[in-house]
């Protein structure tokens, strides 16, 4: 029997050599999200890569299109004559009002997420749940080897039905397993998705309160002062009106509590942890 997970995440390797659980990836999760929130998401998954075997079957090509004729019409022929009525003309407009001189101000989004002591408190709990979650998979993979070892001394009959017991428990643990790597990953979307919401609405009070007429992300610039710099005063906000996030507790399912209509909800989309951008 193969073993069944291959590939971890650096942050998340469990051992040196291959493992035998594999997770399934969560469908339908994409999304923007800062490239700090996509670090520590990085860090809670526990399985990057299914099994060649669990991988559904690839769908069957579609044909290719019909390649148009050389000329650009489909049934052959000279391309159509369509009317082009002229468009009207007008004069220069009197001159307007000079708009006012702009005054930029710049944000780090990294810098201000470092400094959150909400994510901080977030990354210091996943770190203990995604621990948590590494000694189970390894206790599991220390009696799967066992059974292993069991199935090889065993007779023939004996070696079959024990492998047949062992496909099951692989599979009860890639649901297992797979489901709780699912609940890190939607846990920490959670938090991040606050702190993100409440930095938009402090950049925007900052902003005011300075009298600024643009704000760009200080990745969008080549050079620039520190005058202009408000990440650390968008941060110092931050803290005072977000200390901590709700967190679902370890033994929680998000999308249980989504359901049970406990908060207002709004569509999850994760973002894959090796993307970059």
């Amino acid at each position: 029997m193969s073993f069944l997970l291959r590939a971890l995440p650096r942050p998340m390797q469990l051992s040196r050599t291959a493992t035998m659980i594999d997770f399934p990836r969560v469908p339908g999760h994409r999304t923007g999200m800062t490239p700090l929130g996509r670090r520590i998401l990085a860090g809670l998954c526990v399985a990057a890569a299914m099994g060649a075997g669990l991988a559904p079957a690839a769908a069957p090509a579609a044909p290719a299109p019909a390649a148009a004729s050389q000329d650009g019409v489909a049934g052959g022929g000279p391309p159509p004559v369509l009317p082009a009525p002229p468009v009207p003309d007008f004069g220069p407009l009197p001159a307007g009002a000079r708009p006012p001189q702009p005054v930029i101000g710049v944000f780090d989004t990294n810098e201000i997420m470092r400094q959150s002591v909400a994510v901080q408190q977030v990354e210091q709990e996943m770190g203990t749940r995604r621990e948590a979650l590494i000694h189970d998979v390894r206790a599991e993979e220390e009696q799967i080897q066992a059974l292993r070892q069991r199935m090889l001394n065993a007779p023939r009959d004996q070696a079959e039905a024990q492998q047949r017991a062992l496909q099951q428990r692989l599979a009860a643990d890639r649901q297992k397993f797979g489901n709780r790597n699912r609940i890190l990953q939607e846990d920490t979307q959670i938090a991040l998705n606050q702190v993100q919401r409440e930095v938009d609405q402090v950049l925007a009070t900052v902003a005011k309160s300075r009298g600024l007429t643009i704000v760009v992300q200080s990745s969008g610039t080549v050079l620039h002062g520190p005058q202009v710099d408000i990440s650390e005063q968008v941060a110092s906000r931050l803290n005072a009106v977000l200390p901590h996030v709700y967190l679902p507790a370890a033994n929680e399912d998000p999308e249980v509590i989504a359901k049970s209509g406990k908060f207002p909800t709004a569509p999850v989309q994760m973002t894959d942890p090796n993307q970059q951008g």
